[in-house]
């Protein structure tokens, strides 16, 4: 079970950071509040990290390649600790291209608000 809530808080995370776009095409299944929800959070994380006009498309292309990894593995399944792997992977990988793109005051940035929104999302999942 608590594998479950571990992969739902990484996969909400990531799903919510794609932007609105994403969450309009077709299979993405999302609720008109999920798309705004994920579209207040994408608006917070590029004014919490201040990006600048460079960095914005780059960190939207990430978030959405990444986001759409997240939903593959939610969709084919498999055991739990296959799955909570692979998410783990996933999120290695995005902060890792995370890394490159954010200077270091913007990176541990991005690490606290991505710990935060876990923790919220995982506050919402009890």
């Amino acid at each position: 079970m608590k594998t479950v809530r571990i992969f739902s808080v990484l996969f909400a995370f990531f799903v919510l950071g794609a932007n609105t776009s994403f969450a309009q095409s077709p299979g993405a299944q999302l609720t008109d509040e999920q798309q705004k929800e994920m579209a207040q959070n994408m608006q917070a994380f590029v004014e919490v990290l201040n990006l600048t006009e460079e960095q914005k498309p780059e960190f939207e292309s990430i978030t959405k390649k990444y986001a759409t990894q997240m939903k593959a593995v939610k969709e084919n399944g498999g055991g739990k600790y296959k799955m909570y792997r692979k998410v783990k992977s996933i999120q290695k990988s995005k902060n890792a291209e995370m890394e490159k793109l954010l200077s270091k005051d913007q990176y541990k940035t991005y690490l606290e608000k991505q710990k935060e929104m876990q923790k919220k999302m995982k506050e919402k999942r009890k």
